[in-house]
């Protein structure tokens, strides 16, 4: 009789490409995962792995024999955690996040739910992923997507990105005399700038595409949340470029300017990252049900 752990283990095996980093995410050892694999190929009579120094390549028969137990191994390993359906036991969801994103855009959007327990960790994309792939957090919030074969993105959101300045800042499309573009991308890098980092990876994206030329300034104030770029600009300190999820209230309360909105907008998507085998996890459909809700 075949053990369900086997396909498991092939089924992490085929889609992480090695032996270490199946054992990896199991939090089993090397030796375990081998034995699973040998000995599924053993009830099976079939070779389903040719072993390469650094690849598990699956044959024809292990591309078969995915086809037609995925579905299986991940609703088995979906289950929700609760397994009595009436107990009285909340549900935990561990979810990595960028702090602004979670401060101004998820929190926004989720409702009192005394089943539901959420503990939030912040930190950047990389990172956060690491911990999905090493079981540290369920899911995690990323603003770029890494290609990982144990990992599925879904898209919650696309941030805007548009140029802000000061309140009642001459450079305001609101103001009397709008500037056009060739006269903003002169006069801008005359003013003072805020950035996320100093290396501007925002604002010279947002430059490149909208002007079309490399902008060349040192930022006077560099400050690592975007939150508190805000705060700066609204203090009158200087210009910077953020997404539209932090400025559009802002804007409306003229707590801050909007400078440019490009036509075709300069943009990025957001995904919700989450570890494939979890695709139909209780957790994972909690949060898209929750971060896919208009605001």
């Amino acid at each position: 009789m075949v053990n369900f752990e086997w396909y498991r283990s092939f089924v992490t095996v085929y889609r992480v490409g090695t032996i270490s980093g199946a054992a990896k995410s199991l939090h089993l050892s090397q030796p375990a995962v081998s034995q699973h694999i040998a000995a599924l190929e053993a009830a099976l009579s079939a070779k389903l792995f040719e072993r390469s120094p650094r690849k598990m390549l699956p044959t024809d028969a292990g591309n078969q024999l995915y086809n037609r137990v995925v579905n299986a191994v991940e609703d088995l390993e979906s289950v929700p955690k609760r397994t009595d359906p009436l107990s009285d036991y909340p549900l935990l969801i561990r979810l990595g996040t960028p702090a602004e994103f979670f401060s101004e855009y998820v929190v926004n959007r989720w409702q009192k739910d005394e089943e539901i327990f959420l503990k939030v960790s912040f930190g950047l994309t990389k990172e956060l992923l690491r911990q999905v792939i090493e079981g540290e957090i369920d899911c995690a919030i990323a603003t770029q997507k890494i290609p990982q074969s144990d990992l599925e993105y879904h898209a919650i959101y696309t941030e805007n990105f548009w140029l802000v300045g000061p309140p009642n800042s001459a450079l305001s499309l609101s103001s009397s005399h709008p500037l056009t573009a060739a006269t903003l991308s002169a006069q801008l890098p005359l003013e003072s700038w805020i950035a996320y980092s100093e290396e501007l990876p925002i604002i010279r994206r947002f430059w490149r595409v909208v002007f079309g030329r490399r902008l060349a300034v040192n930022p006077q104030y560099v400050i690592p949340d975007l939150r508190g770029v805000r705060a700066a600009i609204a203090q009158g300190l200087g210009y910077s470029v953020l997404p539209d999820y932090l400025c559009t209230d802002w804007i409306e309360q003229q707590r801050m300017s909007l400078v440019w909105q490009p036509e075709k907008a300069v943009s990025n998507t957001i995904w919700l990252v989450y570890r494939k085998a979890e695709r139909r996890s209780q957790v994972i459909e909690a949060l898209k049900q929750r971060l896919n809700r208009d605001g």
